[in-house]
């Protein structure tokens, strides 16, 4: 089970893509992970350019999701809700209709952060976002990971030089083992129809 995994944060040493690659440490048997590398370079959404060519970082996007069997986000918080970054892409993933890339995709969403009691509006609104999408949402408990510098812990392995992601505090890491359980089988489940249902059949049916 092939799973797209998408940094919310542009910068280098993101928490939020820390947390991205501590998920194998406790995801199911089977499920991989691809981490998302060309947020930077999507452009604002503009509908003018939103036509049979769309810009290449977009196209590459759109096909990264419809490739993938199910979608990770993790994002950090921003004035209270979505970074401006991770909305504009999710705009260009909503569109055309009825062939938007996330049009009934299974998603989970996460929030790292270095502060305190942070990541529940954020996580609110992006589900709210994807739902308007006609994605399906894992529902939670979320998996918020404050003070992710003390939470999150890399690992050396200095025989080969690899560097691991892993989770510090076993609630957390239990947390997020079960929402990835859960998007196992929304997957396998095809949960994503129900919410695409109602757009399916509106531009299926006569006119």
């Amino acid at each position: 089970m092939r799973i797209l995994a998408l940094s919310g944060s542009l910068r280098q040493e993101s928490f939020n893509t820390h947390l991205l690659r501590a998920l194998p440490s406790v995801a199911p048997d089977g499920m991989t992970f691809d981490i998302f590398d060309g947020l930077g370079d999507i452009p604002l959404y503009n509908q003018d350019l939103d036509v049979a060519e769309a810009p290449e970082p977009v196209r590459r996007w759109r096909t990264a999701i419809r490739e993938a069997d199910g979608l990770v986000i993790a994002t950090p918080e921003y004035n209270g809700s979505i970074p401006g970054v991770v909305k504009n892409a999710i705009d260009w993933a909503s569109r055309p209709m009825p062939s938007a890339a996330l049009l009934g995709k299974s998603a989970v969403v996460m929030v790292a952060t270095p502060g305190r009691n942070l990541g529940r509006n954020c996580l609110a609104d992006l589900s709210r976002v994807l739902h308007e999408c006609h994605a399906y949402v894992v529902a939670g408990p979320y998996l918020i990971v404050n003070e992710a510098s003390d939470r999150l812990q890399d690992v050396k392995d200095y025989a080969t030089g690899a560097v691991t992601t892993t989770f510090a505090d076993p609630f957390l890491r239990r947390l997020a083992a079960a929402q990835l359980t859960a998007l196992a089988a929304a997957v396998e489940h095809d949960a994503g129809r129900y919410a695409a249902g109602t757009v399916r059949a509106l531009f299926a049916a006569p006119r």
